[in-house]
């Protein structure tokens, strides 16, 4: 009897043991389908995560909004309603400010350039990282999303194309519409929403970056896509800092070690991804798409209007936080210095 308590309490034990190294599971909001080029990279970092903390890390992927919205993906990772998020600074600016400043209005669209350039910006500016600290969120990576271009019925050469059209803007070029006096209309849509907007007729055109134009099927809606390439916009991942520091040393490790070849992935990702689109919309047997690249006068007619709003965006940042300023020029400092370097030597992959 002796000898089977004894047995019993070990196997208790064990259990225990058992329980308690079982995998934490982490939920992820992400907005995209599975299926979306930067989706697969999520998930074989997630396996990597798994892999390198013997089972010990998993996440949960709630793709398109299934678990939050992707304007409301800041408070729900804030909140711990989700554990790890995209975040939109676009979407989130007055809480967000100097992250904001991560998106630009002109110039280069590289999305390796803009990841390199902006993680080069943060280590010089602690106040972005207080920034996030102060909204309970830990920074992951960050994913330049390329240029805006036109999707919609007919080319946008210039702003007299718009013609009165009710239309999604993005932030730089609502801005613009606004200051410029541009004959259109902006229409409160967010990315994911585009689809059914253009598909009911609520808008005839919008902006959206090339990484949205098959896993949201917009060459179903719409048959023109115009490519002024200049500037772009940024998604940010984050994870709820609590979250972070209920980690171990041994995870946080792993995950502040993965972190370097996640953004890399993202960029590499969104360079070959954007070749692949346009290649694909023009060939798609069923629902083709003409697309248009602008020229270097139609880009300057653009790129005129386009610039006051990243000033603006300085200027907004700048009642809320001193370094704006500096983190502005320092940025694009940046973006020039790794643009030669992708010019002189190329990819890093």
């Amino acid at each position: 009897m002796k000898y089977l308590h004894t047995f019993t309490m070990a196997a208790v034990a064990l259990t225990m043991a058992a329980q308690s190294s079982e995998a934490r599971m982490l939920s992820f909001s992400i907005a995209s389908p599975p299926g979306a080029a930067t989706s697969v990279v999520l998930k074989d970092w997630a396996d990597a995560l798994k892999e390198k903390t013997n089972g010990a890390l998993e996440v949960e992927f709630y793709w398109q909004q299934s678990l939050s919205k992707l304007g409301n993906n800041l408070d729900a990772v804030a909140s711990g309603l989700a554990d790890m998020a995209v975040v939109v600074p676009a979407y989130s600016r007055q809480k967000l400010p100097l992250n904001y400043l991560s998106s630009t209005s002109t110039g280069t669209g590289d999305p390796w350039v803009i990841s390199e350039a902006w993680l080069e910006t943060r280590k010089a500016f602690p106040s972005i990282t207080e920034e996030e600290t102060s909204e309970n969120i830990k920074f992951l990576a960050i994913e330049s999303i390329g240029p805006v271009i036109f999707v919609g019925n007919k080319f946008y050469s210039s702003p007299a194309d718009f013609e009165n059209a009710t239309m999604r803007l993005s932030s730089h070029y609502a801005f613009a519409a606004k200051n410029s006096g541009w004959n259109v209309n902006p229409a409160r849509v967010q990315s994911p929403e585009t689809y059914t907007s253009l598909e009911k007729g609520t808008i005839t055109g919008a902006t959206s970056y090339a990484n949205q134009l098959f896993p949201f099927r917009l060459n179903e809606v719409a048959d023109f896509v115009t490519r002024p390439d200049l500037g772009q916009h940024s998604n940010m991942y984050y994870m709820n800092l609590g979250v972070w520091n209920d980690l171990t040393n041994e995870e946080r490790l792993v995950i502040e070690n993965s972190l370097e070849g996640l953004n890399l992935d993202f960029a590499k990702a969104e360079v070959n991804e954007t070749k692949n689109v346009f290649e694909g919309v023009e060939s798609d047997e069923t629902y083709p798409m003409q697309v248009k690249e602008l020229s270097e006068g139609e880009r300057f007619v653009w790129s005129e209007a386009l610039e006051p709003s990243y000033a603006n965006n300085v200027a907004k940042a700048l009642k809320v936080n001193p370094a704006a300023s500096n983190i502005g020029i320092a940025y694009k400092k940046n973006r020039e210095a790794v643009a030669k370097t992708l010019t002189a030597d190329g990819y890093p992959w």
